[in-house]
């Protein structure tokens, strides 16, 4: 966007530059020509008059100096020249909007295609590893332990949240707990068990579990046990 506005500006300089020289050209045009006028006029009347006969019909005497040097009234030239020079100016505003209207169309098309783009670079970043899960029922409360993983290939985590939700037999939602992994700083290549807790008062059928960062966004996970997954 900077660029298109610098880009703009220098051409409406060199637009500017362009009609100053065309009405410079023109003033020194026409004062060369009333100058040239002038000069024959004066030519004009300095020649001297060729003697008359005095006979023969009465001719009609000649035209007096002033009436020489008299110009017939004529219509201004400014005023075509000055709607030529508004038509241009309103050329150049027109050029300058639309140059301004595609510069915020383009970077509007690029912030749109980012966003897909980056979308699908975290959607095809690798997920943690889930290596164990175990549940235990004790009264109200059911606990669940595992062991997860941030692979080689990920990304540095702080503060990864584990949520549990349970499910009845209908796969009707029942409670949820939440806890941090055991590991605060999550680097590629760690492991780190968890803890989850969740007060439920029923029997359970089923329950998932999800990772989270501190921010709220999802991370995706891979089930590593040799066991069904639990997602």
């Amino acid at each position: 966007m900077d660029t298109t506005l610098v880009g703009v500006t220098l051409i409406s300089l060199a637009m500017a530059g362009g009609l100053s020289v065309i009405v410079w050209r023109m003033l020194r045009d026409e004062r060369a020509r009333s100058e040239a006028r002038i000069a024959v006029l004066a030519t004009m009347a300095a020649a001297p008059v060729a003697p008359r006969s005095t006979e023969g019909p009465l001719r009609q005497a000649p035209p007096s100096v002033g009436a020489m040097f008299s110009e017939p009234e004529q219509s201004s030239p400014w005023g075509s020249r000055l709607a030529v020079m508004a038509a241009l100016a309103l050329v150049l505003a027109s050029v300058v909007l639309f140059a301004l209207a595609a510069g915020g169309t383009k970077a509007s098309a690029r912030a749109a295609v980012a966003v897909p783009g980056q979308a699908g670079a975290a959607a095809s970043a690798p997920g943690l590893e889930l290596l164990s899960l175990r549940d235990a029922r004790q009264g109200d409360t059911l606990t669940i332990t595992g062991l997860v993983r941030n692979p080689r290939q990920g990304s540095p985590m702080t503060r990864v949240a584990v949520a549990a939700y349970t499910f009845d037999d209908n796969g009707s939602f029942l409670a949820s707990g939440r806890a941090l992994l055991d590991v605060t700083s999550f680097a590629p290549g760690d492991d780190s068990p968890f803890v989850v807790a969740v007060p439920v008062t029923g029997p359970v059928a089923r329950y998932r579990i999800g990772f989270r960062t501190e921010d709220g966004r999802i991370i995706s996970h891979v089930d590593r046990r040799q066991q069904a997954s639990v997602q």
